[in-house]
């Protein structure tokens, strides 16, 4: 056992994760197979890394409801990277090179099993999203066309739910266990033992299949990034602009018109995201 000390008044009791309790019932007509998924790589950048561990966790999910059925294995693969894995990877991941040489992953069979699913799961779905098209590009496999990418770490509101940060380990341990962090195989795991608490899966499926907008701050001053840093926008490199999600067109058309108030030079730019594209 071990203690995370909340505040003066004491302290929870955590309880490690060993495995995932077994549905209540079996899938049935209106269930939709679902997968969470989690990859560990050699850096930040897709362009320019390897995937060397990725780890999926097969289910069936109601989308109305967010009950789980049909729990199926978690089932991880390996694979050896094309440069020496830097040491702040072996730090993180507790892998060496030799654990990784020979290994090579299996990209057509992790196309099909995605193919099939209505739902990837991710915490952090623009993060491994990115990696997983780039390596099935990379062999000449097409991404899922008609699957749909969740994130557990955007798509609930945790700051009104616990405490301000989306950290895996530390909504873990906000919600009473802790597991062996940076392993796929574990975090995949600690990622559907969370969601299918309360009524988290529900609420991030709704909001999965919602379609959302993007508002971008063209033509912003470098002066003025204080203020979109302040309000949450995002800087996207590729772009050289600063963005900012909205969750409806009513949202976004407010943002639009905050930016016009607020900023001296700014062309507020606004585009629906298709839930399947997502991520990408």
């Amino acid at each position: 056992m071990k203690h995370l000390e909340i505040n003066e008044a004491g302290t929870i009791t955590l309880e490690r994760l060993t495995g995932l309790a077994l549905p209540d019932r079996d899938p049935k007509p209106g269930d939709v197979p679902a997968v969470v998924l989690d990859v560990e790589t050699t850096g930040l950048r897709h362009e320019t890394g390897d995937i060397i561990q990725i780890a999926l966790r097969p289910f069936f999910v109601c989308p109305k409801t967010g009950e789980v059925s049909g729990l199926k294995p978690a089932i991880q693969f390996l694979g050896e990277p094309n440069e020496p894995l830097p040491q702040v990877i072996k730090d993180i991941t507790g892998f060496t090179d030799d654990d990784l040489k020979g290994h090579q992953i299996p990209w057509e069979k992790i196309s099909a099993i995605l193919g099939r699913c209505k739902f990837i799961v991710a915490h952090n779905a623009s993060f491994d999203r990115k990696w997983v098209d780039h390596a099935l590009r990379q062999r000449g496999l097409q991404s899922p066309q008609d699957t749909i990418w969740c994130c557990s770490m955007t798509q609930l509101d945790w700051t009104s739910i616990c405490r301000p940060s989306r950290a895996l380990e530390v909504l873990s341990a906000w919600h009473g266990f802790y597991y062996d962090s940076h392993n796929a195989l574990a975090d995949v795991d600690a990622t559907l033992h969370l969601i299918r608490k309360n009524d988290y899966m529900q609420t991030m499926l709704a909001s999965a299949v919602t379609p959302d907008y993007r508002v971008f701050a063209a033509g912003s001053l470098r002066d003025e990034n204080y203020l979109l840093k302040d309000r949450r926008y995002r800087w996207n490199p590729d772009l050289t602009c600063w963005w900012k999600a909205a969750g409806s067109k009513i949202e976004a058309d407010e943002e639009c018109q905050w930016l016009t108030k607020h900023l001296s030079q700014v062309e507020p730019q606004c585009y629906e995201v298709d839930p399947k594209q997502r991520f990408a």
